[in-house]
């Protein structure tokens, strides 16, 4: 069957209007609760939903550090762990989402969740609509806050990866493979993901015996030979900023801030933004806490937590905290905010208190406080549910809201904290989710050199190159502000249930809904496109007299020029196109060279 290629323009304006819906990170599940950040509410967030008691042990909560993904468009709770077991929307555990480490945690960490820093994060495959790659990690890690139970000794699960299929189980996912491991016999309890530098993959970055590894993560699926480098000994966390340049990490009590670079991977400049001195150690933070460090949204100030614990053994006397605080780095100026006087009191005290971060969509950073510090019941521990305190259960630390609502700010002298009272009756774990960074809705250009398995679209900023194979029966649309540029070896396998669009138009995240075999005539226009070319010049661009066509040494067979509409106004063979007379606008000339079609966008000025 003869396919049909349609080159579409459609010209809505010439500037960028970002309308993507991006809200992969639009819900927060931790502890027995699942939060909406949807701006609607003056914190920037709402209470949706008490979980299920079929997440841990019956009526507990996840404790420990969970990873979540919401639909990219719709912002719908897709699915979420606890770096132990993978759980459906319905807060049931997915179709072959259990046992992620073999052998199975011992049985009092399978209650609360992984108690790594970092235990896992959800990663999309890019370009696809239903494939995820599930990371999770368990170095040299024992659940020794939990007093409620012996604390077993430690065991170096590593870093690890599952993948989940959400097309599967009636649109509740499925876990397609999993156990499959990267690396073990690490300490190794850090874990997180950023883009890589052409905004359409990732890196996942971790660490080894002394090594930043970086994996990448593209439409292809892993690479799991990573980039290494040199990083002495790693800390309990990693956090990367925003614009995937810098990244931050605890190490020999000390913080450390790194260059990474997006486009290769590579951890490099190590520099240490604490004092090498006698205080450099009340920068630590020894209360076994939560991930206490971000970046802000312009990836300018560094925020962290510091906590120095009374670790005397239980039941000899409680664990305490005896004094912690917020510390800010100023990238820019490499000006520390912390301690005052050299001695262990900050100037942004927490009184006692430690705290987890995590940056949010809405570009405040949020903080759990720890609520309760002293023993009440005889396990060392009380359990606080808000609104109602319970001290008959212990075992079990709940956290208090606080945030910081203009992080991109440098005010020395100003505490950036406020305070957040939660709902009545939450219970919340130990630390927030981590999030997926949000690749790049826009690239400037885009290379599709891999087999396209899903309906879907492609967008650029500047050109879509592609050499791909697109399976039968799929409805795909390549759109790009400049040039869409179909290689050899570009081929549809197409049925009548087949349809691919290139369009020439802004990149603003909408696709016009065309209909199969439309007959309109901006369709008819571009019947049976053929290869473009790469050597075709157009100038001058805007015109307001003649445009000349340069074709190198390729003679030109004609040339077409239309307006908006779909009308054609002008045609020819000569390397000149007459535009004096005509309405100032944009137009798209269709240019044949030896029956080779390519198409500009063309403004008459």
């Amino acid at each position: 069957m003869k396919i049909k290629y349609y080159l579409l323009i459609i010209m809505l304006s010439f500037g960028s209007n970002f309308l993507f819906a991006q809200h992969e990170n639009d819900n927060w599940v931790f502890g027995n609760n699942k939060w909406k950040f949807d701006n609607s509410s003056p914190n920037g967030f709402t209470h949706t939903t008490n979980l299920s008691s079929n997440i841990g042990m019956q009526g507990s909560i996840i404790r420990y550090v969970s990873s979540v993904i919401s639909d990219k468009n719709t912002g719908d709770l897709l699915f979420y762990s606890d770096g132990y077991k993978i759980y459906n929307k319905n807060g049931a555990i997915m179709t072959n989402g259990d046992n992620l480490f073999t052998p199975t945690p011992v049985y009092q960490y399978d209650y609360f969740g992984n108690p790594s820093d970092q235990s896992s994060i959800i990663v999309p495959v890019p370009n696809s609509r239903s494939l995820y790659y599930v990371f999770y990690i368990n170095g040299n890690r024992r659940m020794s806050d939990q007093v409620f139970f012996t604390a077993p000794s430690p065991t170096n699960y590593g870093l690890r990866y599952a993948i989940v299929d959400m097309s599967l189980s009636g649109g509740l996912g499925s876990v397609t493979s999993k156990n499959n491991v990267l690396f073990s016999n690490s300490e190794t309890n850090a874990l997180t993901s950023t883009i890589t530098n052409d905004g359409n993959s990732y890196w996942i970055v971790t660490a080894n015996n002394g090594n930043f590894l970086s994996y990448k993560l593209n439409a292809s699926g892993l690479n799991t030979t990573p980039v290494v480098s040199s990083g002495a000994n790693y800390g309990t966390f990693i956090k990367i900023s925003p614009n995937s340049q810098k990244l931050l990490t605890r190490q020999n009590k000390s913080v450390w801030l790194y260059n990474f670079n997006n486009n290769t991977g590579s951890v490099t400049n190590p520099f240490n933004i604490t004092p090498n001195n006698n205080v450099a150690a009340y920068y630590n933070d020894n209360s076994q806490g939560p991930n206490s460090a971000e970046f802000s949204p312009d990836s300018n100030i560094v925020y962290f937590i510091s906590s120095q614990a009374n670790q005397c053994t239980y039941p000899s006397c409680p664990y305490n905290i005896s004094w912690s605080g917020l510390s800010m780095y100023n990238i820019n100026t490499n000006s520390l905010i912390g301690l005052v006087n050299t001695a262990p009191t900050y100037q942004f005290s927490l009184n006692g208190i430690v705290a987890g971060m995590q940056l949010a969509k809405n570009g405040k950073i949020y903080l759990l406080y720890n609520a309760v510090l002293n023993d009440t019941n005889g396990y060392g521990y009380k359990e606080v549910i808000f609104g109602n305190t319970n001290t008959s259960t212990g075992a079990y630390i709940s956290y208090d809201w606080g945030v910081i609502n203009n992080p991109n700010i440098w005010s020395p002298t100003v505490n950036p904290l406020s305070t957040i009272t939660p709902q009545n009756g939450t219970r919340n774990g130990f630390s927030f989710p981590q999030l997926i960074p949000t690749l790049n809705p826009c690239p400037d250009n885009q290379n599709i050199d891999y087999p396209v398995t899903a309906s879907q679209n492609f967008q650029a900023g500047q050109s879509i190159t592609a050499s791909s194979i697109i399976d039968d029966g799929l409805t795909v649309n390549y759109k790009a502000g400049n040039n869409v540029t179909l290689l050899p070896g570009f081929h549809v396998k197409a049925t009548e249930n087949s349809l691919f669009h290139a369009y020439i138009g802004p990149c603003d995240g909408i696709i016009a809904n065309f209909a199969r075999n439309s007959n309109t005539s901006v369709n008819s226009i571009f019947k049976e496109t053929k290869e473009q070319i790469s050597d075709l010049k157009i100038s001058p661009n805007p015109a307001s007299i003649f445009i000349n066509i340069n074709s190198g040494n390729e003679k030109i067979t004609s040339w077409e020029l239309f307006d908006i509409s779909g009308k054609s106004v002008l045609k020819g063979s000569s390397t000149q196109v007459n535009v004096q007379g005509l309405p100032k606008a944009a137009y798209l000339l269709k240019i044949n060279i030896n029956n080779k079609i390519t198409t500009k966008k063309v403004i008459v000025k």
